[in-house]
């Protein structure tokens, strides 16, 4: 009986090779051998980019700093920066004591901090920083005030002070002494008790203006939180021993925002929908959201990819775009991060665009600023892996629709700051010399 198991075991197997045998055996080799294929660089897909506005105005009040200085720029013209600000009350013994005497009243400006050691001071810190201090007509109001509102101000001011900004040095305050009579007249109300809250300090001091009046690029931020009037006395049993008291203007503040783009191509940017080539900006375009500027792009001839005899597959889509800068001690970085939306006709963004192989590994289109350590010149991108977005366009599942490049969005962790916004990218197009943006396929193909 073994014998005959054994027997039958052998013919079924016969068979079923018979049978996994039978019928065409040329079926199968129209596929490419894997070790036929080959891999392909491919970096000229057709780039089209502009410069469009981003309108949206943003609350500047609850920022933690404020923002004094300007920049002018041939093909985005001038952004000028002024602040505003109303002194909180601090309570005090001053109306308790009579043996206080007057020393000074100065106003400090201390630079916002980007580490123990460093200010934040944006662009030119080697000409003349010129500001002024005027008063306003009116304390400002509880209530948000934006990148483009406005505060009457007194025209002449009541201190000037032209420093050179050095974020390095130690003491990084900007210090006007104030008038011996506007000094002597707070510090005999709060001794008397005229003023004794924030509504009596602030209609004798409604708050300043800080206005720049300098030609150069540079945009300083101040920290509200230790800036303000510093009233300096002492005793007259110890006159050699000074105390103060800090009026901050932690509360009520904001930085105002003004473009004046008259005279340079951006200037036909009136509305949302408006763009203007890069073509006519020197093959450049811009990211500023101080500036109210972003930048378009398009890959208009995409969808009519020309595949390569053997085309296979799509490997890897890189987008590589390339900051218009020199050297990295012009301390002028641009942002650290940059993103890509879906846009629509008004230039707003709607969707974000999916990044790297695989969308839920990748998330979305983001490019990180980047220096490459070892290129003979100075060599800066930002890189963004756009390798699955593409290749759906190639497979006709999704329609080749513009770009908008800007700051990504803002987070819990990473929120919108006027740091952020103040930063500022010029951006090559494929056409610039050098500094071009470029788009890289790698494709499988059969030999």
């Amino acid at each position: 009986m073994r014998t005959f198991w054994y027997a039958g075991l052998l013919l079924l197997t016969g068979i079923v090779l018979v049978a996994c045998q039978s019928g065409d055996l040329n079926v199968g080799q129209s596929v490419i051998n894997p070790q036929e294929l080959s891999i392909q660089s491919i970096d000229t897909v057709t780039i089209q980019t502009s410069t469009v506005l981003r309108a949206d105005s943003f609350a500047t009040s609850t920022d933690a700093d404020i923002v004094v200085g300007r920049w002018t720029d041939p093909q985005t013209g001038r952004l000028n920066a002024r602040s505003f600000a109303t002194f909180d009350y601090t309570s005090n013994s001053l109306g308790a004591q009579t043996n206080l005497r007057l020393d000074s009243l100065v106003l400090e400006m201390n630079y916002s901090l980007v580490s123990a050691s460093q200010a934040f001071v944006y662009g030119d810190t080697t000409t003349l920083f010129d500001i002024s201090v005027h008063r306003l007509a009116n304390p400002l109001a509880p209530q948000l005030y934006y990148n483009t509102s406005s505060i009457v101000y007194d025209p002449t001011p009541t201190a000037k002070m032209v420093v050179l900004p050095q974020p390095n040095r130690r003491g990084k305050q900007i210090r006007f002494r104030m008038t011996d009579n506007l000094a002597q007249d707070l510090f005999t109300r709060l001794s008397t008790n005229q003023i004794t809250d924030f509504t009596s300090l602030s209609r004798f001091i409604p708050g300043f203006a800080f206005v720049n009046n300098s030609t150069s690029n540079t945009l300083a931020c101040f920290a509200t939180s230790t800036s303000g009037l510093r009233l300096y006395y002492h005793t007259i049993e110890d006159p050699q021993t000074s105390a103060d008291v800090l009026f901050p203007i932690t509360n009520y503040h904001f930085t105002q925002l003004q473009n004046d783009r008259s005279g340079t191509p951006l200037n036909a940017l009136k509305n949302r929908s408006d763009a203007v080539s890069s073509r006519l900006t020197d093959n450049t375009s811009f990211v500023s959201i101080a500036s109210q500027l972003q930048t378009r792009i398009e890959f208009p001839y995409l969808a009519q990819f020309a595949r390569p005899e053997g085309y296979a597959d799509l490997n890897k889509a890189v987008l590589v775009v390339s900051p218009i800068r020199r050297t990295q001690l012009d301390n002028a970085a641009p942002p650290s991060s940059l993103e890509l939306f879906q846009v629509n006709n008004q230039n707003v963004a709607i969707a974000t665009i999916p990044g790297g192989t695989i969308p839920q590994s990748g998330g979305g289109a983001l490019g990180y600023y980047s220096i490459d350590p070892f290129a003979q010149l100075f060599t800066d991108s930002y890189t963004f892996d756009l390798t699955y977005y593409i290749g759906e366009i190639l497979k006709q599942k999704a329609p080749n629709e513009p770009l908008l490049l800007t700051l990504p969005a803002p987070t819990s962790q990473d929120p919108y700051t006027l740091k952020r916004f103040i930063q500022r990218v010029t951006l090559g197009n494929p056409f610039r010399t050098g500094d071009q943006m470029k788009m890289k396929l790698f494709i499988s193909s059969g030999t």
